[in-house]
């Protein structure tokens, strides 16, 4: 398998790099794999997400850092790229009682995954 090939990045190159984006599969019991894609929203719009939803007392108390109520649909709706999601119809599909705890969290997860992973740009073997 040959060698890829690398090149020192520039700032320019790291400023303009894209977001990353990942397509999650939500199945449905017709058969039909339905996609939702999602994009990562940076390091600044996540910190000022979670700002905005504080845990309460209790839950700071707990050791929650946000509140599990109301952070994991506000994350998932400024994710949505594909269909686009409102906050409102975020918070429809975490109250609803056809989504399992499971399938939530497997799309909550994916969205925090989406915005924690590194960087996607080639640094050389000696870095």
């Amino acid at each position: 398998m040959p060698a890829k090939k690398t090149s020192r990045a520039t700032v320019a190159d790291l400023l303009s790099k894209p977001s990353r984006t990942k397509e999650v599969t939500i199945s449905s019991d017709n058969g039909v794999a339905l996609t939702v894609l999602f994009k990562s929203i940076g390091l600044k719009a996540y910190d000022d997400l979670v700002a905005e939803h504080k845990p309460t007392k209790e839950q700071a108390k707990d050791g929650g850092t946000w509140n599990p109520e109301t952070f994991p649909p506000a994350l998932i709706a400024a994710c949505s790229k594909d269909p686009v999601i409102s906050p409102e119809d975020a918070n429809a599909l975490w109250e609803s009682s056809e989504w399992s705890r499971g399938e939530l969290m497997d799309v909550f997860v994916a969205v925090v995954k989406l915005n924690s992973e590194g960087l996607d740009i080639p640094f050389t073997g000696s870095d």
